[in-house]
């Protein structure tokens, strides 16, 4: 390993001596995509790769259109090359690419490029990171997404000149990237056998031994508390801007705890006078939240030793009997993975689209569920177990891809030299 043989100042920032720093029309050709017509479209033909087969940084091959027309030669996608993100709709998606792998017989849509150059594997390393993508957000249109191809072409990269050296840097991002593709398709492999086994499980189609008994299907008002059953947060006059403070005891929980399931975030605070004046809408361990605005019917229960606070407008508590039915079952029947609960909402839902969610609405809602309080508790144990091994993987994911980051950092800077 290289440690130091000088650096020199650039216009994108401090490099080695022995790096250029040169524009991206001098490391290859950019290509335009193709344009085609509703009449082109096809159930077969070529493959046209649109943003939408871009993935993760990787080829996805989910949501595929099919042309029969006539191509030119260098419309053809060929291994090496980078497809390009280059017009969309969303200015998010710009400058979104991914690497050909391999020889596809494909072509690319108008709105996507392709840059075709001897560096590929470490060009498409450089647009992975911020360098590239800080000179995008710069250059994007002001009233159309795209990047143009003189902008493109001047974009500034820090290019080694030793081959070897490309070759070294390229190989151990893209070692990172292995690993992270192949977490991904784990983490997707066992989302989809737990969505199988809540197929099974949560419908009685499968009985878990020893269990025989009944299942009922009742509405959630059957299955709640007599007292405060469900309550949703105070709205207006109630919990002004003006009554929260930064710094207190009593703790306004919203929307955001149950996205993260997380009830350590947040900073809203009311003082005591105002949390005895809403004490009614106290949150306690144990209780069944649901978010009824923004991404409505997430949900989440309340965890042990949460600070005393109040929910704010945007949430819905619901206190189950628990004689009947435990709130870890309903968390397992209304979660994403299993569509029960969103499927419902659709339907009581005019055309299928809600603003909000109304206690109305949550007390119009139905559950499937064993009578038995024992076949519950098993069926969640088998399924949370399935949620903790998904949430492991998952905290390794990020691992991994916040050391990409660093490695990015320090590699295509020459910060560290591999060579």
């Amino acid at each position: 390993m290289v440690t130091n043989i000088g650096y020199k100042n650039t216009d994108i920032g401090v490099i080695p001596k022995d790096w250029d720093c040169i524009h991206l029309c001098t490391l290859g050709k950019l290509l335009s995509g193709l344009t085609y017509t509703p009449e082109d479209v096809k159930n077969y033909g070529l493959l046209v790769l649109r943003s939408s087969n871009i993935q993760e940084g990787r080829l996805c091959f989910k949501d595929n259109v099919y042309v029969n027309c006539k191509i030119e030669a260098d419309k053809y996608v060929k291994q090496g090359d980078l497809l390009i993100c280059v017009r969309n709709g969303s200015r998010a998606l710009i400058g979104k690419c991914a690497l050909i792998d391999k020889n596809y017989n494909a072509t690319f849509g108008a709105f996507m490029a392709l840059f075709r150059s001897p560096h590929g594997k470490y060009l498409y390393q450089l647009f992975s990171n911020n360098t590239i993508q800080e000179q995008i957000n710069r250059n994007c249109g002001a009233t159309i997404n795209q990047i143009t191809s003189a902008d493109f072409n001047r974009f500034l990269v820090a290019f080694p000149q030793n081959p070897k050296e490309q070759a070294a840097i390229s190989e151990a991002l893209s070692d990172v990237d292995n690993l992270t593709s192949s977490l991904q398709k784990l983490i997707e492999k066992k989302k989809a056998i737990k969505q199988g086994a809540m197929q099974e499980l949560l419908t009685g189609k499968k009985r878990l031994p020893g269990f025989y008994g009944e299942w009922k299907r009742e509405q959630l008002p059957e299955l709640l508390q007599e007292q405060n059953g469900i309550k949703i947060g105070p709205f207006g006059s109630q919990l002004k801007k003006e009554y929260l403070i930064d710094i207190g005891e009593f703790k306004v929980y919203g929307q955001e705890n149950v996205y993260e399931k997380d009830f350590r975030l947040g900073t809203r605070y009311i003082p005591k006078e105002r949390y005895l004046k809403l004490k009614s809408c106290e949150l306690l361990p144990g209780d069944f939240v649901i978010s009824s605005m923004g991404t409505v019917g997430k949900c989440a229960i309340v965890p042990q030793n949460i600070q005393i606070g109040i929910m704010d407008s945007h949430l819905i508590r619901l206190k189950f009997n628990c004689k009947k039915i435990i709130p870890q079952y309903i968390l397992q029947l209304f979660s994403d993975e299993f569509d029960f609960l969103r499927n419902q909402i659709e339907k009581l839902s005019v055309g299928g689209i809600m603003d909000g969610l109304s206690t109305k609405i949550v007390q119009s809602l139905h559950a499937f569920y064993p009578v038995n309080i024992d076949e519950q508790k098993a069926i969640c144990a088998i399924l949370n177990d399935m949620d903790d091994e998904i949430a492991q993987l998952e905290k390794k994911l990020a691992k991994y891809q916040q050391i990409k980051q660093g490695m990015m950092q320090e590699l295509l800077t020459g910060r560290i030299r591999l060579v």
